[in-house]
């Protein structure tokens, strides 16, 4: 009996620690992504990073994800990306450990969009389909400002005007 305590306790932490840090964002989203040309010229936009996805104003930043995990699905042309990050504890909201969502990112021509977002319940695994008037797809539609791969045609000439 001894024995299989052990390997409880030994899974139980291996899974606690395995799930619980932040890990570095692609080097793919490295720099600051906007919604356009002016924001960009503005420094408005979204850091990835890796303790925190953060909106970023002119006077301060907001985190809007906070110890996201990074898991890369794809690499090049075909760049998707699996973000997974915890529900906030919020007071009167509710108290389920283990709540967390998931974002995927794919790069689209020239910049990145959502391709999916859901909410998991950490009890039960159910997932709800974020579709509709989701806050995370207008603010996640975003492309790289200043010199990034995606934007360069061939020979590293800036595919803009």
């Amino acid at each position: 009996m001894t024995g299989v305590r052990s390997i409880i306790a030994w899974l139980g932490l291996s899974l606690v620690s395995g799930c619980g840090g932040a890990s570095e964002p692609p080097a793919e989203l490295n720099g600051l992504w906007s919604a356009g040309d002016a924001a960009c010229a503005a420094g408005v936009g979204v850091r990835f990073r890796s303790e925190a996805i953060e909106a970023v104003y002119e006077d301060h930043n907001e985190t809007l994800f906070d110890q996201p995990r990074y898991l890369v699905e794809n690499a090049g042309e075909d760049f998707r990306v699996r973000i997974t990050y915890d529900l906030p504890r919020l007071t009167g909201g509710a108290n389920r450990v283990g709540a967390h969502g998931v974002l995927v990112l794919a790069r689209d021509g020239r910049g990145l969009a959502p391709e999916a977002h859901n909410l998991i319940d950490g009890f039960t695994g159910t997932a709800r389909l974020r579709i509709d008037d989701d806050p995370a797809v207008t603010a996640l539609t975003l492309q790289p400002c200043g010199r990034h791969p995606w934007r360069e045609d061939l020979r590293g000439l800036s595919a803009q005007t």
